[in-house]
């Protein structure tokens, strides 16, 4: 049974999702999930963070597939991550998170951890703190082969975050493209921070 689903799925060496993408449109194509637009400003930043990640890895030479918060099909990858931010009450009680599938996925959550820990002036929250980032609905789409993740990048309703992040989202997706590189072992992706002096 596995194996035709992997002969039917699109493949590629990535898959990049952006959180809450298409949404509340593509809520009509799919009735049977929560229609859930993100926290205020959400929507607006995952489709940038997730397209700068693409167009790195891309300029890379490895082939990703694109996609918004709902899609159809099923995927056989070697790395997926899906972009979000957390929004919290009260605000500022949250921070970044990372989500997984039970198995399979660890590795590249870590290499998140060691790429975003050390440049990120905000707390972790603990791993799959959420049912939301346990459960999260795609991963029942994708099969990857080193790891499926969901990213909180941290907490858009807390001011002091927020502004952190708003004036680094781009140099977010490239930590993300660095990161995937480094869990698939292909394209040689620079590391941003360490460009930047921040490593």
């Amino acid at each position: 049974m596995i194996a035709l689903l992997l002969a039917a799925a699109v493949h590629a060496q990535v898959l990049i999702s952006a959180g809450h993408e298409g949404r509340p449109l593509s809520c009509a194509r799919f009735p049977h999930r929560a229609c859930n637009l993100g926290a205020a400003g959400e929507r607006a930043w995952t489709p940038i963070v997730a397209n700068e990640t693409t167009r790195v890895l891309r300029a890379a030479g490895i082939s990703v597939i694109r996609k918004p918060a709902d899609f159809t099909g099923t995927y056989d990858v070697d790395a997926a991550v899906i972009v979000h931010f957390d929004g919290a009450s009260p605000a500022c009680s949250s921070g970044a998170s990372v989500g997984y599938p039970p198995a399979g996925s660890r590795r590249l959550a870590r290499i998140w951890h060691q790429v975003y820990g050390p440049v990120a002036p905000l707390r972790f929250m603990p791993d799959d703190f959420t049912a939301g980032l346990r459960d999260y609905y795609a991963y029942r789409q994708i099969h990857a082969r080193d790891g499926a993740v969901v990213l909180e990048l941290g907490e858009i309703t807390c001011p002091p975050q927020r502004e952190w992040m708003a004036a680094r989202l781009r140099f977010l997706g490239d930590l993300i493209a660095y990161a995937v590189s480094r869990a698939i072992g292909k394209g040689d992706v620079p590391d941003p921070a360490k460009f930047a002096g921040r490593r």
